[in-house]
């Protein structure tokens, strides 16, 4: 009876920790097309949305692209057009748009990572597909220590844009500009993450971070942030009277120190 118990108990370990891992293989598929640098066809017709990553965006209507977008669908080509892939996937395997969700091995690398590791893309974590979270979130932060792609973006534009002081962003209400200066004082609400140029927030410039894009960050702003010297490039809004600028995507945020 005893051995018996033993038994069983190892194969329940066994169970869990087989279920606990992501060796969800699915079959090699061969990538016909690319969309972008995040969204890829099969032969067989399938769309494939690579989980845990987020490239620039193209505006195929308007013919525009959002920064890198271009590089970041070339890069995807260049690598995967005509190859066959391995697919894994997490624990959704599709999105509402009726997409497949998975991870790309494609010659034994995990090629969503490797859009991380050369800043073609920006972290995309959304829940529960997050088995390669902390992997993802280190090839970020390598990335954007180095400022490779679009992590470089603020440098780039800084070229064409007004870069202010927050005491002067009230004269550019409704401009895009990049803010540069010290972020002395910050707040984590249940919904939104605030970052203050000034401890007199109520009155001068404030970034704000909602929540449900915390998951595109490889840090916590508010405390990742406080005390450094950053640029953030964004459209200033007036909200109750006070300047304010809404960060969407980490790669705004040019960290100096």
């Amino acid at each position: 009876m005893k051995k018996a118990l033993i038994f069983l108990t190892i194969l329940t370990v066994l169970i869990l920790a087989a279920v606990g891992c992501n060796q969800q293989r699915g079959d090699v598929v061969y990538i016909e097309r690319v969309i972008d640098g995040d969204t890829v066809e099969t032969a067989a017709g399938d769309s494939i949305r690579l989980l845990g990553v987020d490239t620039p965006e193209i505006d195929w209507e308007n013919n525009q692209s959002e920064f890198y977008a271009e590089e970041a669908r070339k890069f995807t080509i260049e690598n995967l057009t005509g190859e066959n892939v391995i697919l894994e996937f997490d624990q959704e395997k599709e999105d509402h748009y009726g997409r497949t969700l998975a991870y790309l091995i494609h010659d034994g690398e995990n090629f969503n990572q490797k859009l991380l590791e050369n800043g073609y893309a920006s972290l995309m974590i959304v829940e529960p597909n997050d088995y390669y979270e902390a992997e993802f979130k280190q090839a970020v932060k390598k990335a954007r220590a180095s400022r490779l792609g679009i992590w470089s973006q603020v440098l780039e534009l800084e070229r064409d844009l007004p870069v202010i002081s927050f005491q002067e962003a009230a004269s550019f209400i409704g401009e895009r500009v990049i803010v540069a200066g010290k972020i002395v004082n910050t707040a984590a609400a249940d919904s939104i993450n605030y970052l203050n140029f000034s401890d007199n927030y109520q009155d001068t410039l404030s970034l704000v971070i909602f929540n449900h894009n915390l998951n595109k960050f490889d840090y916590q702003p508010a405390e990742y942030i406080l005390n450094k010297k950053i640029k953030v490039l964004g459209k200033i809004e007036l909200y109750q009277g006070s300047p304010q600028i809404i960060v969407d995507d980490p790669h705004d945020i040019l960290i100096i120190d």
